[in-house]
């Protein structure tokens, strides 16, 4: 316990006796301060107990007493103590007036109590106490570390964390739900500052915020962060009847340590999980799918045992994707200890070092897309794999919206990042403006797709400004899928692949109906733009069929097909089984079609151009019914035996022949091709 005036009097060798204000012995003091000023409150800050003699003040004036008084009070000064029998007999009566009227503590103090001897007892005490908290919460962390290693982890933490502070704990995840509480019949409590919560996580990390009640409850509740990085990772909630204590505060802080420690794991097993989960996809996409599982063991749980879908995701714009591809390279060569690579004319170099958080998904390079086409596999879904579920994405995104938030979660692995290699991508419509590596022309240009939010970073004119902003939402989407995965105890395998995610999950689960919800809300949103102004590239999300361990590679090519619809269509998310659902013409609006079709017809053009019949219009008239000549003929208004000739002078001079079904193909995609 503090040290209060009531100790004092029971301290025998003090010999204190009380004369006014025994409802106020209950006070914690602070500190005990001999001062003879008519006005010491200047120099006091509360919760002192004053001594003096009455050297410099009329102790008998009962005005100037009461107005003494007045002004101790005024303070916060929480006792007197007047020496008696040294400049008065004994205690004037006035001054115990005054205390008396205001309930101020009056101490006589017997002429052989020297005053050094109370502050002494009061310093003394004081030290006890601040043993006693250290010792407390010294042994609070050994209980809780004992509880954070145990079988139950954060819940048994939260338990003697509940009992340490003699109230209730919570904690939250990064999606502001609550993942366990105690005592239990916290519950309830808890989710009311669910909001509260989702606010202190936006913040930068660490913050904390004192909140109570809203329906008029007495909880003092306090919300710590958790998390070393740019993002709080959880959120701990600590509701009592009163304010903290050292002691309380003590044992809420190892909390906090514990719990950063557990969610924030160390960079050596990090980086040892990384590289584990990309050896991991590399195999499957090889067709080693037996050996993958083998070195997977229990770490993904059932993932590799059940459908699972493949989802790619990368900046949708393909100047954007290229430049985060060479910024993140450049980044990490910069970073490694060999000799640096001989720069590219686009190779982008930040001008200064690009913030940890930003790039703290990229790692080795893995050139997974090279994988997958070394793999040879088709591009189609075998007949032996698992088939598709109803209602695909949006469906498990409605079964996870049903489900609750469990209390202990598997926790989600994430592999190394790589840099892509653009394998069968096609290039950026637009230039490379110098060695900055600015995005030029049509390919430039922000696509829809999520938007960074006003949390993110700010932009600016440096490379390193906007190879963050591209990174940024890559990361959004691996905290937006993990979550998910760990609210509902799923297995998920993320692995970032330079300006790519890559995402191995279970068909029908939390984490894919988790993607599908943050590229929804991205829709929502206005492509290419943000609250604090300024341009931001999207993402485009392609998501595979749900097949076997064994088609994982082929898995890998249908949610890259998606990738590339999902960019030509200008949406946030595709999947492999609503591709066939749009139209082929859109994917013909690509330069290098345009340039195919326009020197595949030019030679008609120029026999039109002068004038010497209609072969482009005739050509269409006759593909679009079909090779029939009497219909081509009325529509064109013509006799039969003219358009005849004019298909005859068509094959002449493109040296093709009209009776081969490709070389018809090919003429109506670039009679499309070319409006």
């Amino acid at each position: 316990m503090p040290p209060t005036l009531a100790a004092l009097v029971q301290n025998s060798a003090l010999r204190l006796s009380v004369l006014a204000g025994h409802g106020g012995l209950d006070a914690t003091v602070r500190w005990a301060h001999s001062s003879e000023l008519a006005d010491p409150t200047p120099y006091m800050d509360g919760g002192e107990l004053i001594l003096f003699t009455g050297l410099k003040l009329d102790a008998d004036d009962r005005d100037a007493m009461r107005a003494y008084v007045d002004k101790l009070v005024g303070k916060g000064v929480v006792g007197l103590g007047f020496a008696a029998g040294v400049n008065y007999e004994g205690v004037p009566q006035a001054l115990v007036d005054a205390c008396r009227g205001a309930d101020l503590p009056l101490l006589e103090v017997p002429r052989r109590t020297p005053f050094i001897a109370i502050s002494k007892a009061v310093s003394a005490d004081i030290a006890a106490e601040q043993y006693r908290a250290v010792s407390a919460g010294f042994d609070a962390q050994r209980e809780m570390t004992r509880a954070a290693l145990s079988r139950e982890g954060p819940s048994a933490l939260l338990a003697r964390l509940a009992s340490q502070v003699d109230g209730w704990a919570a904690l939250y995840d990064a999606s502001g739900s609550v993942v366990a509480t105690a005592p239990a019949w916290a519950v309830r409590r808890a989710t009311r500052f669910v909001g509260d919560a989702e606010r202190l996580r936006d913040r930068p990390a660490p913050a904390s915020a004192v909140v109570s009640e809203g329906d008029g409850g007495d909880d003092r509740v306090e919300l710590q962060s958790i998390g070393s990085g740019r993002r709080a990772k959880a959120v701990l909630a600590v509701g009592t009847a009163a304010p903290l204590g050292t002691a309380e505060r003590y044992a809420v802080n190892s909390a906090i340590a514990l719990l950063t420690l557990t969610m924030e794991r160390s960079r050596a097993l990090q980086e040892a999980e990384q590289r584990l989960g990309a050896a991991v996809l590399k195999m499957l996409l090889v067709g080693e799918g037996e050996h993958a599982r083998a070195v997977a063991g229990q770490l993904y749980g059932g993932l590799l045992d059940a459908p699972m879908r493949v989802i790619v995701a990368e900046p949708a714009s393909a100047a954007a994707a290229r430049f985060a591809q060479e910024g993140i390279a450049a980044v990490q060569s910069a970073q490694s200890a060999g000799p640096p690579p001989v720069p590219t004319a686009s190779a982008v170099r930040p001008s200064s070092p690009v913030p940890a958080g930003y790039l703290a998904r990229a790692g080795e390079l893995c050139g997974l897309a090279d994988l997958a086409a070394a793999a040879g596999t088709a591009a189609v879904v075998p007949a032996s794999s698992e088939p598709a579920r109803p209602g695909g994405v949006r469906a498990s995104a409605r079964a996870s919206a049903r489900s609750s938030a469990k209390q202990s979660a598997r926790p989600s692995a994430t592999g190394p990042a790589a840099s892509q290699q653009a394998a069968g991508k096609p290039p950026a419509a637009g230039g490379w403006d110098g060695p900055t590596g600015a995005a030029t022309g049509a390919g430039a240009s922000a696509a829809s797709g999520v938007v960074v939010g006003s949390g993110g970073p700010q932009a600016d004119a440096s490379d390193t400004g906007r190879l963050s902003r591209i990174v940024w939402p890559l990361e959004e989407l691996a905290d937006a899928v993990e979550t998910a995965a760990a609210r509902n105890g799923e297995a998920v395998l993320v692995v970032p692949d330079g300006a790519r995610l890559v995402v191995l999950a279970s068909d029908g689960g939390a984490a894919v109906a988790g993607c599908a919800e943050f590229a929804g809300t991205a829709s929502a949103a206005r492509p290419g733009r943000r609250s604090g102004g300024g341009g931001e590239e999207g993402l485009a999300i392609g998501v595979s069929a749900p097949v076997g361990l064994a088609a994982a590679a082929v898995a890998f090519k249908q949610a890259d097909q998606a990738l590339s619809v999902a960019r030509r269509r200008g949406v946030a998310l595709v999947e492999h089984e609503d591709v066939a659902a749009g139209s082929v013409l859109p994917l013909l609006a690509d330069d290098a079609v345009r340039a195919f079709a326009d020197g595949l017809l030019r030679a008609l053009r120029e026999h039109d151009a002068n004038g010497r019949g209609d072969l482009v219009a005739s050509l269409r008239a006759w593909l679009s019914r079909h090779g029939q000549w009497d219909a081509a003929a009325a529509e064109l208004g013509v006799h039969r035996h003219t358009l005849r000739y004019r298909m005859r002078r068509v094959e002449e001079i493109l040296g093709r022949s009209l009776d081969d079904p490709d070389v018809r193909m090919e003429l109506w995609l670039a009679l499309k091709a070319t409006g």
